[in-house]
């Protein structure tokens, strides 16, 4: 196994129509360390393709399958058509609406005309085009465009500051949780979490497949979401930051304290956190990302945040190898300067014998200087603790599940390793020669409570 020193993860949202098993290894080979698969724009056929093409060339990545959750979407469009600021739309969830000499918008949930009142703003898209609700027409909301835009099919409608009445799981997401439980997917991620209801709501779907533990993320995209972050952590293994639609559901000059928050609120609890969205956006259309982007990604990691997505960049966009690997580059050299910028003053409150012992081993790790702690003891609970101290190298672990093998991926600085008997000397031998010079220190963990720090050469 060829171990990568960088320490925060990446994940790459990887499309049904754009996942050839040579372009797979590209992006993987680039660094992508957990893959994406996003059910608003799969099927759970395409989606099983996309799985096995996956397994096949990277049996121990991490697989996240990403709900649709409460939202609405535009639907029925066939092809793309404009709107132009200052005329009028109708948007309508009676997908037999139509309004003679006028533009109708229809979505996917049929009672939305019902519940969004006059005055409302519709933000199209991640809020690319705007709407202003000027009043209730029959089975259609009468609406008055802000800014000129091309209107696409399944694109996020949002209605900022407005209650929709939709369930926790659409039908459709309640068969991809069955999906998942059937091919034993690593990773739920569940849109639109508004509370811990919602993460009950997949617990009673899942809890049907004996055996199967998922890891289930918590996408956080409203206020209500954000307001519940403490109970949404505790019933979840963590949460993502998903910029897009919570931009339009919030005032964005409230984002930059929300995400310092939630990625706060996550390192407190010892709980993963990736921030998304609009990260490399630039690099779907070019070459080179803007500064900005360069700094969101570092301004991420100096947050605590222990990975990092991209969506469009990898599922549709043309430099999808170029934008992993800059995304790598970004986040090595920050980690490397990370002490001279951070102090990571939001450090883990869990009190656990796995806590309290990982918190020494990081120390002492940092302290001599280690090139990397070994950690070859079958204990997820401990490898999740490390890396929730933020250790300042790799932590490479082992353990005897191939499921948890790919679902500790996400954890910032671990490298799974799959080891049908976890011990220092098979972890040893699945190690690439000459990543280690013999005067490398490295802080082994031989048990709960037992580490020792020691010249690599000591160990052969």
């Amino acid at each position: 196994m060829k171990i990568n020193f960088r320490k925060t993860k990446i994940l790459g949202k990887i499309a049904d129509n754009k996942s050839e098993p040579d372009f797979l290894k590209s992006l993987f080979d680039a660094g992508v360390d957990v893959a994406w698969l996003n059910t608003a724009h799969q099927g759970e056929d395409d989606t099983k393709i996309v799985i096995d093409k996956i397994r096949s060339i990277a049996p121990h990545m991490g697989i996240m399958i990403d709900t649709k959750g409460p939202e609405v979407r535009t639907k029925g469009i066939e092809e793309p058509f404009t709107v132009t600021a200052g005329e009028h739309v109708y948007f309508s969830g009676n997908t037999e609406y139509k309004k003679d000499g006028a533009t109708t918008i229809h979505v996917d949930y049929p009672n939305f005309h019902n519940e969004v009142p006059a005055g409302t703003v519709i933000l199209y898209d991640d809020a690319s085009i705007g709407f202003t609700v000027v009043e209730k027409e029959g089975d259609a909301l009468k609406c008055l465009v802000q800014n000129s835009g091309t209107i696409k099919k399944k694109k996020s409608i949002n209605t900022p500051n407005v209650h929709i009445e939709l369930p926790a799981l659409t039908e459709k997401d309640k068969g991809f949780i069955r999906f998942c439980g059937t091919h034993n997917v690593e990773y739920i991620t569940h849109s639109f979490v508004r509370s811990k209801q919602d993460l009950m709501d997949i617990k009673e779907i899942t809890d049907q497949f004996p055996g199967y533990k998922p890891f289930v993320v918590s996408k956080l995209e409203n206020r209500e979401g954000f307001e519940n972050v403490e109970e949404i952590l505790d019933n979840s293994q963590g949460l993502m930051v998903a910029r897009g639609d919570l931009g339009a559901e919030v005032p964005l000059r409230e984002m930059p304290f929300m995400q310092k928050k939630m990625v706060e609120a996550a390192l407190k609890k010892g709980k993963s956190c990736i921030v998304a969205t609009q990260v490399l956006d630039s690099m779907i259309k070019n070459p080179r990302p803007t500064r900005a982007e360069v700094l969101d990604i570092a301004n991420a990691i100096l947050d605590g945040s222990g990975a990092v997505s991209m969506s469009g960049e990898t599922a549709y966009g043309d430099y999808p190898i170029e934008a992993t690997t800059l995304m790598g580059d970004v986040m090595a050299y920050t980690e490397s300067k990370i002490e001279e910028l951070t102090h990571y003053p939001h450090t883990p409150t869990v009190s656990t014998p796995e806590f309290d012992f990982a918190k020494q081993v990081v120390a002492e790790a940092k302290k001599a200087g280690a090139k990397a702690i070994l950690a070859p003891v079958d204990n997820a609970d401990l490898h999740i603790a490390l890396s929730a101290y933020r250790p300042s190298c790799v932590a490479v672990v082992g353990s005897s599940s191939e499921m948890l093998t790919r679902q500790l991926c996400l954890y910032y600085a671990l490298r799974s390793m799959y080891l049908p008997e976890v011990t220092l000397t098979a972890m040893l031998a699945n190690i690439d020669a000459g990543t280690f010079a013999a005067d490398d220190m490295v802080t082994v963990v031989t048990a709960l409570g037992e580490y020792k720090t020691v010249r690599f050469s000591e160990l052969a």
